[in-house]
């Protein structure tokens, strides 16, 4: 026992010969922990052997043996409980090092702080301002490690000199500043002010912001006293000497006064945020004041100046006002757009006055494609949006596009319109291509001022022109009737060769290949096309004309041959050979290799009239061979287009009947699914009715659509021929009770 008491003290007084610490003291308990441990787990095993009988000898071993594990176990408790009363006397005497310690260095620091500002005193008296500004910065950062301690009485002593000597500092700066800069001539750089500008950055952003405001309000002084808003100097014509003046004022700053101040303050940008607060308000009353008569170019000029100066000072200094000068302009920028409505009301009011005396120059090697208005127009619209758009992120450009939509409609209207009264073919061509070029203009204009909207707002609706590129698209509609009306004006000679041709048709004892009026009508034909063809740009638009002209002259030799009634089975004859030849002229005639679509329209013109020359053909007196003609060629039950072929024929009332009897009983022992109408149901015997006017018949393809242009009348069918096959059996039957000859 006592060797295991021993042991304990050995561990409690080991070490390594530097005395006794918290860390040996903790390295002896984890050893007395550890000799404990392995004691009571040596005495369970001896306590479990005790369950089985010992022989006698060994009895009294045994019982010493226990005796001498409890007294151990006593001391080993003993023993613990010592080293835990040590370690916790070593910690107190940590935690009261820790605080000796931390003592120290507040006694430290507040030596320090004594010392600094005795020095800072002795710094302010001798204005020594470089080192009166570390050493300030030196006793703020002291200052902050007593922020906990203020209410001791040397600590707020130390705050209250401290505070008394910034305020002092602060005198002396300012007087230097105030001294320095009342004199005519000095020189920064070599000056007290540079080390004083120290001083102020050591003293906080608020001494440094009146500082910039006493030298900015300074500097400034003379230029609200010269540009003043009553005066001269201040008007709007003056704008640009205003941004020379704080020009010149910034580069005797960078070069004179610069070394005065740090550059972390910007005093330039101070500068520039006084001067357009000044220059903003002046902009605002002079405007106020001369609104009534303002004048656009002089307004332009000025906000030109000012957006060019508010550019340049950002680029230099990064610099971007909270209340940009510009910004006073907003509200009368509508002068501009007045002004720009204006000029275009001149101007086309000039375009229109000479709309009717306008005529294609043709003495050049190749005439103009389009009308020179028209360019001088686009020419004035995008120089005139690039102006709007230097205006600023302000400019009015949607109104401008508002009056651009207006003046287009108007350019149109007045000037192209009036312009397809001209009987010039050529003009026509102009005028149509100019409409062409005008709806394409309305598109890009759009697009230009959407991109001119969206550089500055990108969320900005999209401007839309589609109200004027109608407006050109009827014009374009317009001009192709008024080439139709052309082309029709120059094929009257054939024409007329057909009605009047100089070998009457009722003389005629043979047939010839073709008449003269199929060399006249190709002729005329061809002295429009080539011009067409040649002039105007937009191929789709000559095609448009084509299907046209090739309506026009069917619509022409059908209206001729109502005119050549009675038309004897000689003259049909004839007839259908011409028709066969202008047949095959018009399908070689736009370009010697025709499109499909053009060829079913010319197709379908002649399905109406050689139909009619085919029965015509076949004599009347012959009914059988007459009927069967017509049910071959036209195949309708329709008892009125049979009349309109006899009344075609010539052939005299009293002479129809046994011609009618052999339709009515051909149509008896026909199918009922025969059709009660057919082309001829569209055949007019009024030449003058309006199925034959110029604009009549399909709207070709590719030609703007009825939403931009009229549309031509559509065809008035004759009365009856919505009648049907029952209702003329009737007529038919009535009519022979009249001849006396009722059907059984």
């Amino acid at each position: 026992m006592d060797s295991v008491a021993a042991r304990v003290d050995a561990l409690l007084a080991g070490g390594d010969g530097d005395g006794l610490s918290r860390a040996h003291v903790e390295r002896a308990q984890a050893r007395v922990h550890a000799q404990l441990t392995r004691h009571r787990d040596e005495t369970r095993r001896l306590l479990s052997l005790t369950a089985h009988p010992l022989p006698n000898e060994h009895e009294h071993d045994a019982q010493a043996l226990l005796a001498a594990l409890a007294d151990l176990e006593t001391h080993a408790s003993r023993a613990e409980k010592s080293v835990g009363e040590i370690t916790a006397e070593i910690r107190w005497l940590d935690m009261a090092k820790r605080n000796v310690g931390h003592s120290i260095v507040t006694l430290r620091r507040l030596q320090m702080l004594v010392s600094s500002t005795m020095q800072l005193q002795q710094l302010c008296e001798t204005q020594q301002y470089r080192d009166a500004a570390s050493t300030l910065q030196a006793v703020e950062a002291l200052l902050s490690f007593f922020v906990r301690f203020h209410s001791v009485p040397c600590i707020l002593q130390q705050r209250t000199l401290t505070d008394s000597l910034r305020e002092k500092l602060h005198k002396m700066v300012m007087s230097e500043y105030e001294a320095a800069f009342q004199r005519p001539r000095w020189d920064a750089s070599t000056s007290a002010l540079p080390d004083a500008a120290l001083v102020v950055d050591a003293l906080g952003p608020e001494v440094r912001d009146k500082l910039m405001e006493w030298y900015c309000t300074r500097q400034l002084r003379e230029y609200r006293r010269v540009f003043r808003a009553v005066d001269e100097a201040g008007q709007l014509d003056n704008v640009p000497r205003r941004y020379a003046w704080i020009r010149r004022l910034l580069r005797t700053y960078a070069d004179e006064h610069a070394p005065a101040f740090l550059p972390a303050w910007h005093v330039e940008r101070r500068l520039l945020v006084l001067f357009c607060d000044i220059t903003h308000d002046d902009m605002r009353s002079v405007l106020v004041r001369e609104q009534p008569r303002l004048h656009v170019d002089v307004l332009l000029n000025a906000l030109h100046s000012t957006n060019e100066f508010e550019a340049s000072v950002a680029r230099q200094f990064g610099f971007h006002a909270d209340r940009p000068i510009s910004s006073a302009f907003t509200p009368y920028l509508g002068v501009y757009v007045d002004a720009q409505d204006r000029q275009l009301s001149e101007m086309l009011a000039q375009m229109a006055a000479s709309s009717q005396a306008a005529t294609t120059d043709t003495s050049a090697d190749e005439p103009v494609r389009v009308l020179v208005s028209s360019t001088e127009l686009v020419t004035l619209y995008r120089q005139a949006l690039e102006r709007c758009a230097s205006l600023g992120p302000r400019a009015p450009l949607r109104e401008l596009g508002s009056v651009y939509g207006k003046w287009l409609r108007r350019y149109a209207h007045d000037v192209l319109l009036p312009s397809l009264s001209s009987r010039d073919v050529l003009h026509l061509c102009t005028v149509l291509n100019t409409a062409d070029y005008g709806a394409t203009t309305c598109t890009q204009l759009a697009e230009r001022l959407t991109e001119k909207l969206r550089a500055v707002d990108a969320e900005a609706a999209p401007v839309v022109l589609d109200a004027e590129r109608h407006e050109f698209f009827g014009v374009m509609s317009s001009a192709l009737q008024a080439l139709t009306r052309a082309l029709s004006t120059a094929l009257d000679p054939a024409f007329q060769a057909l009605l009047r041709p100089d070998v009457p048709w009722s003389q005629r004892e043979h047939l010839d290949e073709k008449s003269a009026w199929v060399d006249l009508l190709a002729s005329g034909l061809e002295s429009v096309g080539v011009v067409v063809r040649h002039h105007v740009e937009n191929k789709r638009y000559v095609r448009s004309w084509c299907d046209k002209a090739a309506h026009l002259t069917m619509m022409r030799i059908t209206q001729s041959i109502v005119r050549l009634r009675p038309i004897r089975p000689r003259m049909a004859e004839q007839l259908q050979r011409d028709v066969q030849h202008v047949h095959t002229l018009l399908i070689e005639w736009p370009s010697g290799a025709s499109q499909a679509a053009y060829v079913r329209i010319v197709d379908k013109a002649m399905s109406r009239v050689q139909p009619v020359l085919a029965i015509l053909a076949v004599p009347s007196t012959d009914a059988p061979a007459f009927v069967n003609a017509y049910r071959q060629h036209v195949g309708d039950q329709s008892l009125p287009n049979f009349q309109k072929i006899l009344d075609l024929h010539g052939v005299r009332r009293l002479e129809q009947h046994a011609l009618v009897e052999a339709f009515l009983a051909a149509v008896d022992r026909a199918p009922d699914t025969l059709p009660t109408t057919s082309a001829l149901s569209s055949l007019e015997l009024d030449p003058h009715a309006d199925v034959y006017a110029e604009t009549g018949g399909d709207r070709p393809r590719d030609e703007p659509s009825a939403a931009d242009a009229p549309p031509g009348r559509p065809s008035t069918p004759s009365a009856g021929t919505a009648l049907g096959l029952p209702d003329w059996k009737k007529f038919g039957s009535m009519f022979g009770v009249a001849l006396g000859q009722r059907r059984p």
